[in-house]
């Protein structure tokens, strides 16, 4: 019961949120959910290390979670919990601020719920067709949270999200359709095949599917999910919504919500592998990877919005991601999988502190902003420090493992020209982040040289997955080392 009490939870609470009139009473069912979502998370990961073919399946295996889902469900749900938590603080500053009505702030707490409960069932569901629709339901429930604050640019965000996202699902589920009429082939129609991911891959891997069919179909859903998860060039919404976003909602954006496509192009990518017999979809993840890093370089070098900055750093760590998996060694692999969760504890962290920041001062352009926040804002100053070098990849955080992980790997299975624009775009960006951050935190104050105020709330959202970063960064517990190398192994199996 497992995987259906992961799915009913958030949406017990988003059921719940629509008739409670409490504001406290709505925080506390957002928080309490996520804690048992994580709660549930864990207890999925363990049972799954004990399952005996590594995968657990309910209803008929229509819900299917293997070592890969597994570790997806953690980094969803420690996303979603430390953003409820700094959502507490966040949203009671925005009303008694007046930039928020009552009604957008009840509209917050029932569709957060429902956004969860979407990316949970992306990556624990077993049909193809059902996970294009979870896919869909992200994009709308996440679209109403961009334009939550009404305001023209958050508007233009949101249009902006939902047309060039709603154009890459319609590419999806025409790659969708085509997969399933791969298998139809084979069969002339005759006996109508499972939808489900795992039996569409047995016959990937007899032979059994249209290999013209399946190529046009991996394309179609290359570039549907791609637009998903922010790939370039099919990223022009990422920058705009994840800075008109709440700071709660762009940590789950950048967070998890691209992880979550990354996941869906995954799945396609190792049906394409075993279906094809050809390294085709490993060279469009090795591709387009490169050139999300080499294309957000330039862009965090120049930026002026603190959130639009840190939106294209979101850019380059997918396509580092993308690049790891389409490498294909082993190492590069494991180092992928590990990098998505360290940027899952970290993004949300620099998402908050931006929070902070423009409420204090209400703008994110940095030459406004000036310099000497630490004087200001001493704790979320720091904060956004540490998290500022653990972002760039620097010792002795998990983020600068796994950058140098895929690097080598590169090297050492003869890419070395994958590993050698790999680091330079990761040089670039890490330049342009630390100089901009360095600049905004050090210095001499300007104006306001108040002292910024804190609940416990933002200080556990903020401090408790940096702690939990560098815990994890010198020690991973064994059962998440196992669960990692289980699901590097699905990844990584080889035609």
């Amino acid at each position: 019961m497992t995987l259906l009490l992961l799915l009913a939870v958030p949406l017990a609470a988003g059921l719940l949120a629509l008739g409670l009139r409490s504001r406290r009473a709505l925080e506390a069912v957002n928080v309490v959910a996520f804690a048992l979502e994580l709660l549930l998370g864990v207890r999925l990961a363990a049972t799954v290390l004990a399952a005996p073919e590594g995968v657990v399946v309910e209803w008929g295996e229509f819900l299917r979670a293997d070592a890969l889902s597994a570790w997806m469900v953690l980094v969803v749900a420690v996303v979603s919990l430390a953003s409820a938590l700094y959502a507490v603080g966040y949203f009671r500053r925005d009303l008694a601020a007046g930039a928020l009505g009552e009604g957008r702030f009840r509209e917050y707490y029932r569709l957060t719920p429902f956004f969860t409960a979407a990316m949970v069932l992306v990556v624990v569901v077993n049909n193809l067709g059902v996970m294009w629709v979870a896919v869909e339901g992200t994009a709308l429930s996440s679209v109403l949270l961009v334009a939550l604050y009404n305001r023209k640019t958050s508007l233009e965000a949101a249009w902006k999200y939902i047309m060039l996202g709603g154009v890459g699902l319609v590419l999806a589920l025409f790659g969708t359709v085509l997969a399933y009429a791969s298998a139809l082939g084979r069969t002339g129609g005759e006996v109508l095949p499972s939808f489900n991911w795992s039996s569409l891959r047995d016959m990937a891997a007899a032979a059994e599917l249209d290999p013209a069919l399946l190529r046009l179909a991996f394309i179609f859903l290359f570039v549907g999910y791609g637009t998903k998860a922010g790939l370039a060039p099919m990223h022009n919404w990422l920058p705009d919504a994840h800075s008109e976003a709440p700071s709660p909602t762009s940590a789950m954006l950048s967070g998890v919500s691209l992880k979550v496509a990354v996941y869906a192009l995954l799945r396609c990518h190792m049906l394409a592998t075993a279906g094809l017999q050809s390294e085709v979809s490993r060279h469009l993840l090795l591709g387009f990877g490169l050139f999300s890093m080499v294309l957000a370089g330039p862009f965090v070098l120049l930026q002026k919005n603190l959130k639009r900055m840190l939106a294209y750093s979101s850019l380059e760590h997918v396509g580092l991601i993308c690049v790891g998996f389409g490498l294909n060694a082993p190492l590069t692999v494991l180092g992928a999988l590990l990098h998505l969760g360290y940027h899952a504890l970290t993004k949300p962290v620099l998402f908050f502190a931006a929070g902070n920041i423009h409420q204090r001062y209400h703008v994110l352009d940095f030459r406004r902003l000036g310099s000497g926040l630490c004087r200001t804002m001493p704790l979320t100053a720091w904060l956004l420090g540490v998290a500022a070098v653990a972002i760039s990849g620097l010792p002795p955080f998990g983020l600068f493992l796994t950058e140098l992980t895929i690097v080598a790997g590169a090297f050492a299975s003869h890419q070395a020209w994958a590993g050698v624009v790999a680091l330079i775009a990761l040089l670039v960006v890490f330049c342009g982040v630390l100089a901009r951050l360095a600049h905004l935190v050090l210095g001499p104050p300007r104006g306001d040289t108040g002292r910024e105020t804190w609940v416990a709330g933002n200080v556990l959202a903020l401090a408790v997955p940096l702690g939990a970063l560098a815990v994890f960064s010198v020690w991973l517990p064994a059962p998440a080392w196992r669960l990692l190398e289980q699901a590097a192994q699905l990844i990584g199996q080889t035609p």
